[in-house]
This record gives structure tokens, C-alpha cells and sequence, in this order.
């Protein structure tokens, strides 16, 4: 059994080493904001007032938190549920029709399941019209839905998690990311800045990143040259050099 399971695992080594991400046209090295630019204390994430704020500051891209409601055909714009901030709801299609084509966007979806998904892709295709569609980029963790939402052409960052402490659990979680990305057509992948170290970048690099939870310019320095970063979320405004 242990050697069919490595003889899998190298084969999809070696195809995933043969193969490269599909031929989007991608963001290159942007940096956009994460859940738009505030304090929390006059300005709160994930709302019109840090959106507004990161516009006027020509941010090409905001990242924000949303959960599909069904009993609303919306989506709610939110880290959390109920809003820890006691905040009215906000829906996606208050801030597209708001924003329109002026931002890219990178939607945490945080309730993507197999049982919503279907209703999750009819209500994005009524909200993301024309070339919309091609500004939004929708995140993950949980492949299979999101690889249904890939195959009817929605552009889908699948988030990377695997173990950093038990070799054979890393390795064999990392093949299975891999097959993933071989048998969906994610955009690319996301992980956060504290977790995307050398190993990261060995095992997918030939995929698009989209690294998030950037607090520091010494997070930012740490992995700003890498060829195949699509997008930094930043959580402050750098100085890019």
C-alpha cells in the first residue's frame, strides 16, 4: 500500500512539474488591499467606508469576506456572522453596482459548499456582468465546489493549507493540492505571507500566488521577488519599490 501511495504521489509530481497554469490573463505582481482600507476605530473593514477610502487612494483591488445567503439570493459582505462590529449588512450587490469595473476584486467566500454551490454560480452570473466576470477572482479552501465553480468559467484561487511540522503529512497533503490544481482550472492559489516560505514556492511555483495577511515591509521584502506572485494583499499601503 505505502508504495502504490508514493508511486501516485510521484506521478502527480511529475505531471504537475509538466504542467503550467491556465493561460488567463492575470494580475502581475498587484498589490490590493485587504478588506479595503481602515482602522477599525472610524473607518471598519469590510465596508463602503474603507472601499471608498481605498479608491480614493487609486488601489487597483480589494480583497473582503462575503457568505452566501440563500434565503436573501445575496451575498453578505462580512468576516463574520452575526458582524462583530454590530454593523447593518452589506451585499456584494450593493458594492459591485457601487464600484462596477473601478476595483479587481478577491472574494473570501467563506460558506462554499457542495450543497450551495449551484445557487452560489446562478446568483454570480446575474451580478457579474459583461467584463465584470474578469475583474473577480473567488477564493476557497474547499476544492471540489470551488472546481465546479472553475469549470463554468469563474476565475477561483484555491487556498493552500498543509501541515509544516509532520513530514509525511506535508508531503502527502501537497501532492494532493496538486492533483487538485491538475484536475480544476483554478486562476491560481492563496496563502498567507506567514506560511509562504521557500518550500511553498519550490512545491508551486509554477502556478499564479496570491499571498495575503502582508503586515510588515519585512513580510513584504521577504517574498516581493518572486516571479510568480499575481497579487500582494497588503494590510498597509507600501512604498513599492
Amino acid at each position: 500500500m505505502a508504495c502504490l501511495l508514493l508511486l501516485c504521489a510521484g506521478i502527480v509530481q511529475f505531471a504537475f512539474n509538466q504542467w503550467s497554469s491556465n493561460t488567463l490573463e492575470m494580475p502581475r505582481k498587484a498589490h490590493w488591499m485587504h478588506r479595503g482600507l481602515y482602522d477599525n476605530k472610524t473607518i471598519y473593514e469590510n465596508t463602503i467606508a474603507a472601499f471608498d477610502s481605498a479608491h480614493h487612494k487609486n488601489i487597483e483591488g480589494i480583497e473582503f469576506d462575503l457568505f452566501y445567503i440563500d434565503s436573501l439570493n445575496d451575498f453578505v459582505i462580512s468576516h463574520d456572522l452575526p458582524n462583530r462590529f454590530g454593523l447593518p449588512p452589506l451585499y456584494l450587490s450593493t458594492v459591485l453596482k457601487r464600484y462596477d469595473t473601478s476595483f479587481s476584486y478577491w472574494l473570501d467566500l467563506k460558506n462554499l459548499n457542495e450543497i450551495n454551490k449551484q445557487a452560489i454560480v446562478h446568483q454570480l452570473n446575474k451580478l457579474l456582468i459583461g467584463t465584470l466576470k474578469s475583474k473577480v477572482y473567488i477564493e476557497s479552501g474547499n476544492a471540489s465546489p470551488l472546481g465546479y465553480l472553475a469549470n463554468q468559467g469563474f476565475r477561483t484561487i484555491y487556498w493552500v493549507q498543509y501541515n509544516r511540522t509532520n513530514w509525511l503529512k506535508k508531503y502527502l497533503k501537497k501532492k494532493l493540492i496538486q492533483g487538485y490544481c491538475l484536475k480544476y482550472p483554478f486562476a491560481g492559489v492563496s496563502i498567507a505571507a506567514s506560511m509562504a516560505d521557500e518550500d511553498f514556492f519550490d512545491s508551486f511555483g509554477n502556478i499564479p500566488s496570491f499571498i495575503f495577511h502582508i503586515y510588515t515591509p519585512e513580510q513584504y521584502h521577504q517574498i516581493k521577488n518572486h516571479s510568480n506572485i499575481s497579487v500582494y494583499l497588503m494590510d498597509y499601503i507600501p512604498a513599492i519599490e
